[in-house]
């Protein structure tokens, strides 16, 4: 594959063994969050447009990894758990704010300090969900 191609990857199979760079984007959303016009904090509009769409991709990925995650939680038998019905509610929550276009209108820094509160809500979910699959399961 050359620099600059497209490739068509509905599955996500080509990068799903890829670890995502979560300190790296931790550190993006927290800079994002700390953006104010009122004291000339902020970026220029396009800087804020990218950043945006960056947090976008990375927020997409998350959601990715949480859905495959929730996929591995044993089945309780008496319905979802509490936690897990807070995990679905964060991703449903996030697959609804990601179908909203990152830059098209509005205000860009509302837009991708969304996203990076966004970001935020997802790490919490995926570590709950990753933590509830580490507990041991209770034998008889």
């Amino acid at each position: 594959m050359t620099y600059g191609s497209t490739v068509h990857d509905p599955t996500g199979s080509l990068d799903a063994d890829i670890p995502l760079d979560r300190d790296i984007h931790r550190r993006l959303a927290a800079a994002v969050l700390d953006w104010r016009r009122s004291d000339g904090t902020a970026p220029p509009r396009a800087d804020i447009e990218q950043v945006s769409l960056q947090l976008s991709g990375y927020a997409e990925l998350l959601v990715r990894d949480l859905n495959a995650a929730l996929e591995h939680l044993p089945r309780n038998p008496d319905g979802p758990t509490p936690a897990e019905q807070r995990t679905r509610i964060t991703l449903a929550e996030a697959v609804r704010r990601l179908r909203a276009p990152a830059t098209r209108c509005g205000d860009p820094l509302y837009r991708a300090q969304s996203r990076a509160r966004l970001i935020d809500a997802l790490h919490s979910a995926l570590d709950r969900t990753r933590a509830a699959l580490s507990d041991p399961v209770p034998g008889p």
